[in-house]
């Protein structure tokens, strides 16, 4: 057993806290069946341990609280990692010794008990999942607990064939305009009915609260948990049968002939869900994002950008952080309608989570969790007659968000829809089938559907998709629009006349940059433009004015028999078949056979040098050596072009100035 094993059962042997409120008392230990993580106010609150294999839960418990005391130790700020990171290793820990069948994890040093766990894993589930498991061992190996490390190669083994990995959809843009229409007409209808809304609803909890009371006196009952089901189901249809005789109800029903009236919320989660989709059409927020969100925190720039503001956790360890994003107008409406409908039950709720803690079945930390969660427009709004079955509940966000609902959308694919789809989302190419709807439809493919629509309608580049998604690694953000990008070069091959029109004007430039080259240039220079001119003093000699006319070019072209690419680094190349990488071979190697260089390109390379100089001139003055490179580049760079300027007598100071940095004062 190696020492820190050894120090580690030493330590768990008084079972210590692992888990701390904001007083800095402890409130969960090692073995507890919960962790209370609230102090935190982190998305993920507790971690449970109650449905772990007794023979599994304290082993995998002692590890977990190994990592967390090296990652509080090695910490810079002296914190482990995000609650719900914990929380994806105790799932792991326990899949793995729920399938290996032992929990010792530090006999995965051992070659033959390696293998045998190896063995029991494969075929286990979708990429994703097999990535986390691997992830686990090798943080064990990290902080030295075992000295297994796995390999991509082991956890490819563990993949289920057919398993799908969960990857977030695109959708083909005819579909997410749909989307996009019937979501925004959504808001627009409902938001001025957002008050009535919550009045009613504020009669409705007062009503049911007393009748509940009369039906308990009337059966000499207690508490509602009393009574059987049917007792229950009876009191139910009869104060709703009462509740939808009441004039504001029927008056609401006429405007909105969906409203519906339940304890259950289950229209109010309707509501909230279109809202919800509709801020994150118009943001691209990540879910516990979006859930942050409420009626304050849309605003508007003093440039007149509309923006919503709330919290993210993402690359941050699990602490907030309060950030923006850029979005439409509508999400005002989509953000005031959610929270202003549900103000009855987000004061119903907050009053019993006030009495909760003023009678102490709530921690000061759980308490302030709750009104925090409860200050969104996005709230659970199912309300239970219980009030310790309120203040029992683990949070108070808007709930089964993970899958919205697809048939209110009434999508039905065209062969389009499909093409799109399958090039947008190549790993999931066929889920799609012409005349069905969306394999799907979850929060984070709205933020992938929002990337195709930017970037394909050129709103934006990988770079304001890394601001609007508030991805931490720019490599994501590449990939996200990569596809979108993909998808609009697919859409313009595809429309014959547009292409038809680029294939017309470029055929006019290259017949411009040959008339420009042939006709129109008095000087030329690069080896090419030297053999031009050469042909040129030979037909002059000859008394032809023009080489050729502009119609004899056009048929050249057309042929292919000339063709001609714009070089960035000035003047043109008619090698068709070059590989060469001018801007550096110029300095480096002999010039380029094929390049040539007019007037016009002359006097373009002239400003260029103008500005490489400014740029040699600000870097040198610094005088850091590390800017040695650069400098040497710059100055070969504007040497290189000043024969150029000779050729074609433009008039120029010639440039020698010396490197400053060290060990160059000298240097000329």
């Amino acid at each position: 057993m190696s020492k820190i094993l050894m120090q580690l059962n030493q330590d768990l042997a008084e079972n210590p806290y692992v888990t701390f409120n904001s007083d800095d008392q402890g409130v969960s230990r090692v073995f507890d069946l919960t962790w209370d993580f609230h102090a935190k106010k982190q998305n993920t609150t507790e971690i449970n341990f109650g449905h772990i294999d007794d023979k599994h839960r304290q082993n995998i418990q002692s590890y977990l609280y190994a990592l967390v005391e090296w990652q509080k130790e090695h910490s810079s700020s002296g914190e482990h990692c995000a609650v719900g990171t914990l929380l994806e290793h105790r799932k792991s820990l326990t899949v793995i010794a729920t399938r290996w069948g032992n929990s010792d994890f530090s006999l995965l040093s051992n070659e033959r008990e390696w293998k045998k766990c190896s063995k029991k894993l494969e075929g286990y589930g979708a990429e994703n999942t097999c990535n986390n498991l691997a992830r686990s061992v090798n943080i064990l190996n990290k902080i030295e607990l075992i000295s297994r490390y796995v390999s991509q190669e082991d956890s490819v083994k563990w993949i289920k064939n057919g398993a799908g990995d969960g990857q977030a959809i695109a959708l083909p843009e005819a579909i997410y305009a749909s989307i996009l229409k019937q979501t925004i007409e959504f808001v627009e209808t409902f938001y001025p009915y957002r008050h009535q809304i919550s009045d009613i609803m504020v009669k409705v909890y007062a009503y049911q609260d007393d009748m509940l009371q009369v039906e308990l006196d009337t059966l000499s009952l207690n508490h509602i948990d009393e009574m059987t089901v049917n007792q229950r189901a009876c009191f139910t249809r009869r104060t709703n049968r009462d509740i939808y005789r009441w004039a504001a109800v029927r008056e609401l029903q006429k405007a909105l002939p969906c409203f519906k009236v339940n304890r259950q919320g289950h229209w109010l989660v309707a509501l909230l869900k279109k809202c919800f989709m509709c801020v994150g059409l118009f943001s691209a927020a990540r879910q516990n994002e979006l859930m942050t969100m409420n009626k304050d925190s849309y605003s508007v720039t003093q440039s007149g950008v509309s923006k919503v503001s709330g919290f993210t956790t993402k690359k941050e360890h699990g602490n907030k952080i309060y950030t923006t994003w850029n979005t439409a107008p509508i999400s005002k409406m989509a953000l005031g309608l959610a929270y202003d409908a549900t103000k009855a039950t987000r004061q119903y709720a907050l009053n019993k989570v006030e009495q909760g803690f003023q009678s102490g079945q709530l921690t000061k930390d759980k308490y302030d969790f709750k009104v925090q969660e409860l200050s969104s427009s996005f709230i659970a709004a199912d309300i239970p007659f219980s009030s310790s079955e309120l203040q029992a509940k683990k949070n108070f966000k808007l709930s089964s968000i993970h899958e919205l609902n697809l048939k209110e959308f009434n999508i039905i694919a065209t062969e389009e829809d499909v093409a799109q789809f399958d090039l947008l989302n190549p790993s999931r190419a066929g889920d799609l089938k012409v005349g069905s709807g969306l394999p799907k439809l979850s929060p984070h493919d709205l933020r992938r559907s929002f990337v195709v629509f930017m970037v394909q309608n050129r709103l934006g580049n990988y770079l304001t998709v890394k601001y609007q998604l508030k991805h931490g690694n720019v490599n994501m953000s590449k990939w996200y629009a990569n596809y979108s990008e993909l998808n609009r070069t697919r859409d313009l091959l595809m429309d014959k006349e547009l292409m038809g029109m680029f294939d017309e004007l470029i055929h006019e430039s290259v017949v411009d940059a040959f008339d420009d080259i042939y006709n129109e240039s008095e000087t030329l220079s690069g080896k090419e433009g030297e053999r031009i001119s050469k042909e040129k003093q030979e037909c002059l000699r000859h008394g032809e004015q023009v080489l050729m006319t502009r119609s004899e070019l056009e048929a050249l072209v057309k042929s292919g028999d000339k063709s001609i690419v714009r070089l960035p680094t000035g003047g043109y190349c008619t090698n068709r078949n070059c590989e060469r990488l001018c801007s550096l071979m110029d300095i480096v190697e002999a010039p380029c056979e094929h390049k040539v260089i007019t007037d016009k390109a002359a006097k373009r390379l002239s400003k260029e040098r103008d500005k490489l100089i400014a740029s040699f001139k600000v870097v040198n003055d610094m005088g850091d050596y590390t800017d040695e490179l650069i400098l040497d580049a710059k100055k070969v760079k504007i040497q290189s072009i000043e024969p150029t300027l000779n050729a074609h007598k433009i008039p120029y100071e010639k440039f020698n100035d010396a490197i400053k940095v060290y060990g160059h004062e000298n240097r000329i």
